[in-house]
This record gives structure tokens, sequence and C-alpha cells, in this order.
């Protein structure tokens, strides 16, 4: 996905090196907001690829992030690469090669928060979590995860207690760290194998959901600590008809969702985790990659055939 500062886009790409056999420049661009128009592109690193990807991936899935005044690209096995918003080279940092399930290819996104960028690194090889120093690139700290391969971002909330919390999603927990410290300070099993979306939160309770080869959706009160399985910090579940790929969309006290990676659309009640209506089939949403996103009162559907369709929140 793109971000936006102000009236410029950033976006990342992966371009074949023309007379190189299978490199790869992977680059950060700068579009003009109101014409497209390419402002400057950077050239991050040129590499062949150690692995495939999935024929629906590319290799510059993760989105990049912004402060406002420093743009990270993150291409996964070929680094984080950090820039001012007019382009210049600030700082690299190289975590190594991640090994993916079954060469599907990477794409977990990173997240800026305060003066940390977080690097999901789930893979099939030794899984982290790390809190890069946002100015230098230095590593503030990491955390181990008993995880394989999964696609979420990170996502940072505030708990009751006034705790900023890491919430990720994994194959073998959900789970919540410190943000200060990277300690995880909770877990609740549950998940489905490799799961994508990612969480979302509000009134301090965080959903995740995964929905390939099962099916599960958990609402978590963020100021449990420990195991939460079998506890009322767990508010309430789902095990049917929960998202695949989409993240979620909280809206409102809505929790919107498709099944799987159909069109199928269900809408909860978020504090209660009853329905207002489920798999419902919207006309004109086919099979879905992308969240639902809600602005002005309506919430925008896209399917993986470009189109969207909108219908009122």
């Amino acid at each position: 996905s793109p971000v936006v500062v102000g009236d410029m886009v950033f976006v990342t790409t992966a371009v074949p090196v023309e007379g190189a056999d299978g490199m790869l420049d992977f680059r950060l661009l700068c579009l003009d907001r109101a014409t497209g128009r390419e402002r400057w592109s950077r050239s991050a690193v040129k590499a062949v690829p150690h692995e495939r990807t999935h024929e629906t991936n590319g290799f510059a899935s993760a989105s990049p992030c912004t402060d406002g005044t420093r743009v990270y690209a993150h291409f996964g096995s070929r680094g984080l690469h950090a820039y001012t918003v007019d382009g210049t080279h600030l700082w690299s940092r190289d975590f190594g090669d991640m090994t993916i399930r079954n060469g599907f290819g990477e794409g977990s996104s990173p997240t800026i928060a305060g003066d940390v960028v977080l690097v999901p690194w789930d893979h099939e090889q030794g899984s982290m979590l790390f809190a890069v120093d946002a100015k230098t690139g230095g590593i503030v700290w990491q955390t181990p995860r008993d995880e394989p391969t999964c696609w979420a971002t990170p996502l940072v909330v505030e708990d009751p207690q006034g705790v900023r919390q890491v919430v990720m999603n994994g194959q073998h927990a959900a789970r919540g760290y410190d943000l200060a410290t990277g300690k995880e300070l909770w877990r609740c099993g549950g998940q489905t194998e490799r799961p994508v979306a990612s969480a979302v939160a509000a009134d301090g309770v965080a959903y995740l959901a995964s929905g390939f080869r099962g099916a599960f959706l958990g609402a978590f009160d963020l100021a449990g600590r420990g195991d939460l399985a079998g506890t009322d910090r767990v508010r309430w579940t789902k095990t049917r008809d929960t998202p695949d790929i989409a993240t979620p969309l909280l809206s409102e006290g809505r929790l919107y969702y498709y099944k799987e990676k159909t069109g199928l659309l269900t809408c909860l009640d978020a504090r209660t985790g009853r329905p207002h209506f489920e798999t419902a089939r919207i006309p004109g949403v086919g099979r879905t990659y992308a969240a639902p996103v809600a602005a002005a009162g309506h919430v925008y559907l896209t399917d993986r055939s470009g189109r969207i369709t909108v219908i009122r929140d």
C-alpha cells in the first residue's frame, strides 16, 4: 500500500535490471499526489532474490511507513532503508535472508511507533520482532518469536494501564508485547495456519483472526497478562467464516470482515461479537485480499478484479 505525506505519495517497487539475469532493482518512489507524476526515485539495493514468490505476490509487497519527516522502505530479505521525504538516504539495515513457507514470498510491513520502527520477521527459521532506532537504524531490542511464517503487520495500541503494546498475529498464538522493552505481555492460542490478517483494536480490546485450514477470530482484553486462554480476558471468539488474507475493519463499534478470501461480508458488534449480518453477498465483490476501508459514513470494498464497491457503514 502507498503512504501519503502532504502532497507526496510513497510506494515501493522491484523492477528487473536490464542485462542482469534475475536481478531486481528494489526502489522507493515518490509521486506527486495531485498528478501521479514521479518526483524522485531511489534505488535501495540491487539483488537476485534467493527464493521465489507466489504468483499473486511480488518482491516489494511490504508497505513503506513514515513519520512525516522520514520514510522507511522495507524489502524483507533485501533490508530496511531510511530516507528523508526529499529523497536523501539516511541508513540501511540488513536482517539476513528469510525462509518463507512454500516459497509464497515475503510481505509483512513495518510499523513506525515514536522513535522506533517495528520490523516483523516471521519465517521458517528463527522468527523475530525487531525494534529499530528510527534515526540511526540501530537495533533497540529484538524478541524471538516461536512462530513459522506470518505476513501480519504489527499494531501499536495503548492498553487500559497506559502501556503501549505491540500486538501481533501468529499461527501458534496472538500476542501482545511491551513497546518499550519487547517483553511478551500476553498470549492466546487458537489461530489457524499461516495467518495473514493484521490486528485491529479499540477501547482496550484487540481483534485477531485467521481463516486458512480452519477459522478463528478472538477479542482479547489488552489488560490481560500471561496466557489468556480460558480466562475472561478473552471477551468472545468465532470459529466460522473468519478472514484469511484481508485484515478486518473496525469502525464505530462495528467489526467487518470477509469469509476467507471470498466477498462474503460479516459485520459484528465489536463489544459482544453478535452479528449485525453474516456472510452477506455484496453485488460486485468477488475474491478479496484488500481490507475494507471506512470513511465519511461509507465502507469501501475492493476485490481482486480492481472493482471498488461502496456500502453504508
